[in-house]
């Protein structure tokens, strides 16, 4: 692991330190899981950065400013892109606001995202949450973001088949 990676690992378990999953797992093992599939996808040291570091400004307060000092400004600037605004979220409703959203991501966000999403999805034991994110999916399928590549269409698509394999059609 290089420097920045483990770098960025060690500060996602202190700033998460404390804080669990619904299931009750350390919160960590999370940005950890996402962190190693986004590093299965690419060597990108500063992506799998970002997916360590994803949550850390919407959950543990920590700045832009903070992340741009110890990672750079591309590391912050992922991070930043990835957290939600909560007021806008709950004023559109999760779905329109996370479609929107990622409609508008850079193609590494977006790739970060995906990770993200088909984590909680494997995780979640929820269907109304599972639902959501299928449909989520669906609905960029429809209408492809700008950023979209086939990698993203493959994640995509894994969100979709686990939806189905747990919970049925959406």
């Amino acid at each position: 692991m290089t420097m920045m990676k483990q770098k960025a690992s060690a500060f996602a378990r202190k700033a998460h330190c404390g804080q669990t999953r619904r299931g009750g797992a350390p919160y960590y093992t999370h940005v950890h899981r996402v962190a190693a599939r986004v590093q299965e996808l690419t060597q990108d040291a500063h992506l799998v950065a970002a997916a360590y570091l994803h949550d850390t400004m919407e959950d543990c307060g920590v700045t832009p400013e903070e992340l741009a000092e110890l990672f750079g400004a591309r590391v912050a600037e992922l991070v930043q892109e990835l957290t939600n605004n909560e007021a806008l979220k709950n004023e559109l409703g999760k779905e329109e606001y996370m479609v929107r959203k990622l409609s508008g991501l850079s193609a590494d966000a977006l790739l970060i995202k995906l990770c993200d999403t088909l984590d909680n999805m494997t995780e979640t034991t929820r269907p109304e949450q599972a639902r959501t994110y299928a449909r989520i999916q669906l609905r960029l399928q429809q209408h492809l973001p700008v950023a979209w590549t086939p990698q993203h269409q493959k994640l995509s698509n894994s969100i979709l088949a686990l939806h189905a394999e747990k919970f049925g059609t959406v």
